[in-house]
C-alpha cells in the first residue's frame, strides 16, 4: 500500500527527555498503514538527534522555525498523505491498539471527524478515565475541552480547510477552537474506546501559569469563536453561557495561583453573564479557594 491510511503529526519543543518513548509508541501499533510526521518547533535541545536516530521509513521528520503547536500542526497537515490525520503530542503516549480500534470504528461509521477516548496518567501513575460517556455534541463541547488532539481524527481534506489557529497569544487554546470551529461544520462521531494517554507532568507547558497570558488568551479564544462565520452563527444561542464559562476558568486559575483580586472580578463577570453559573462545582471551587487562602 503506497497511500497510508492514517498519518500522525507529532509537534515538538525541546522535549528530548520524551519524544523518544512517544514515537516508539506509534512504531508499536498493531495496525501498521501509517505516516509518521514529526515537526520540530525550533527545538534546542537534541530533539533532532534523538529522533532521528529512530531507523523507521514510517518516519518524515522537519525542523522549522519556532512559531508554537497550532503552526507545526498545520505544517504537518501540509505534509501528510494519509486518508485520516490524527495528532499526538511529543510527551504523551498511543496503545498499541490505538490506530487499530480507529480503523475498525471509521471503517464502520465513515465519519468525517471522530474522536476516541483517553485516559491520563498523573505524577503519582494513577490513572483517571476522562471520555465523555455519550457523543460529543455542541453541549458537551461548550462546557470545556474534553477532546485531546491525541483522541481525533479528520479526514485528509477536512483537516486541511480547518487548521489551527496560529495566533502564537492563543498558544493552549487553539485546539479548543478548532474543535468548536469544526463542530459547527461537522458531526463528530465518538468511539468511548480508551486507547491513548496523556502523562500529566510538571514541565508540561499548559501547567505554566502567567496572569497576563491567561486572561489574554482566553479573551482572544472568545474573539476568535464569534468572529468566525460558522461558529459564530452555530453556537451563537450558548454564547452566554460559553462567555461565563470561559470568565469562571480565568477566575479559578487566578484564585489557585493567588490573584484573589483579579479572580474576584472574573467570578463577577461570570456570573452576570449567566447567573446559574454561580450554581456550579467550579463556583464552588472558587468559594473553597477564596476562603482558604484568607
Amino acid at each position: 500500500m503506497n497511500q497510508p491510511y492514517f498519518s500522525i503529526i507529532i509537534p515538538t519543543y525541546n522535549r528530548a527527555g520524551f519524544i523518544e518513548k512517544t514515537v516508539k509508541s506509534v512504531l508499536n501499533q498493531t495496525y501498521t498503514n501509517f505516516e509518521l510526521i514529526v515537526v520540530d518547533d525550533g527545538s534546542t535541545d537534541n530533539t533532532k538527534e534523538i529522533v532521528t536516530s529512530i531507523n523507521d521509513k514510517k518516519i518524515r521528520y522537519y525542523w522549522k522555525e519556532n512559531a508554537e503547536r497550532g503552526a507545526a500542526r498545520n505544517f504537518g497537515i501540509k505534509k501528510a498523505k494519509g486518508e485520516y490525520i490524527t495528532f499526538l503530542d511529543s510527551d504523551d503516549l498511543f496503545y498499541t491498539n490505538h490506530l487499530k480500534e480507529a480503523l475498525k470504528y471509521i471503517t464502520k461509521n465513515k465519519p468525517d471527524v471522530c474522536f476516541q477516548g483517553y485516559e491520563i496518567i498523573n505524577k503519582n501513575n494513577k490513572n483517571k478515565q476522562v471520555f465523555p460517556k455519550q457523543n460529543i455534541n455542541k453541549l458537551l463541547l461548550v462546557q470545556g475541552n474534553i477532546m485531546s488532539c491525541h483522541g481525533v481524527f479528520l479526514k485528509n481534506e477536512i483537516a486541511e480547510q480547518n487548521l489551527f489557529n496560529e495566533d502564537y497569544l492563543l498558544s493552549g487554546l487553539e485546539d479548543y477552537e478548532l474543535w468548536l470551529r469544526i463542530s459547527a461544520q461537522h458531526n463528530i462521531l465518538h468511539n468511548p474506546i480508551i486507547t491513548s494517554c496523556l502523562i500529566n507532568h510538571e514541565n508540561r507547558s499548559v501547567l505554566e501559569f502567567n496572569k497576563e497570558k491567561l486572561i489574554k488568551k482566553n479573551i482572544l479564544f472568545l474573539e476568535y469563536i464569534f468572529r468566525n462565520e460558522f461558529s459564530s452563527k452555530y453556537f451563537k444561542p450558548h454564547k452566554n453561557y460559553i462567555i461565563s464559562n470561559t470568565y469562571s476558568y480565568i477566575a479559578l486559575h487566578l484564585v489557585l495561583s493567588n490573584f484573589k483580586k483579579d479572580g474576584i472580578v472574573y467570578f463577577y463577570k461570570s456570573i452576570k453573564k449567566r447567573p446559574s453559573k454561580l450554581f456550579t462545582k467550579r463556583s464552588l471551587a472558587i468559594f473553597k479557594h477564596l476562603l482558604l487562602s484568607k
